[in-house]
């Protein structure tokens, strides 16, 4: 899918849609989305909001002159990890800490609407799911100097039910298969064996990737500048 845009229609009248998607979405008890994605601008994740009268904006976040501290992501195979693991990663953390103290604080920042300099054209586009189908909607914005000029519907179109049913099912069999694989690994680690293997076999195995990997860097270092004979 790769990156994109965010653009936030707050106000902004759109062309009206089809009479078939227009139905559609009142039978599903749905409104014309807000929000909606696009590739033709910066495409670096981030948020443009257009008002009621075209203004388009910006988000820009900027710092507020405090510090906060810097809390890095979790996740399960953290959690997870041995004993060895979590020593290892302790004693890599204190020496960053170190050497780089000023690190574990970071530019708290908020956000705020910065009126957009941007003349382009660009399309903007939605792909949401009412009533177990997709509707697939496209808007082209032409835009001056930061106002909205011009705005035509490019696409607007209801997934066919056979599809929608096609998608049903492959998402039950997906669904279903994620759920055995869950249950075997819950199972798994619900043995008697299983923190005797965690604390033993994965230290072992990333303990042997470490190896490996300095082994590699230290042949790379001694021989880059080896030309042969």
């Amino acid at each position: 899918m790769g990156m994109f845009d965010t653009v936030v229609i707050e106000g902004l009248k759109l062309p009206k849609l089809p009479k078939e998607v227009n139905d559609f979405l009142k039978e599903s008890g749905k409104e014309l989305p807000n929000d909606y994605q696009t590739k033709d601008l910066d495409s670096v994740m981030s948020t443009y909001t257009i008002n009621k009268d075209g203004q388009i904006y910006l988000t820009e976040y900027v710092p507020t002159g405090k510090k906060i501290p810097f809390k890095p992501l979790t996740n399960d195979w953290i959690v997870n990890r041995s004993f060895l693991e979590n020593l290892y990663f302790k004693f890599r953390k204190l020496k960053f800490n170190r050497e780089y103290p000023d690190l574990n604080l970071v530019d708290e920042r908020k956000p705020v609407k910065v009126k957009s300099k941007i003349t382009n054209t660009f399309e903007i586009y939605s792909y949401n799911e009412f009533s177990n189908r997709y509707v697939d909607i496209s808007f082209e914005i032409n835009a001056e100097n930061g106002k909205v000029k011009k705005i035509k519907l490019k696409n607007a179109a209801i997934e066919p039910e056979k599809d929608s049913l096609d998608r049903a099912k492959q998402n039950k069999e997906f669904q279903a298969n994620l759920a055995k694989s869950i249950q075997k690994q819950t199972e798994f680690r619900s043995k008697w064996y299983y923190p005797v293997l965690r604390e033993v076999y994965n230290p072992f195995v990333f303990f042997s990737a470490k190896l490996i990997q300095s082994t590699c860097n230290l042949l790379i270092k001694s021989t880059y500048r080896w030309r042969g004979v």
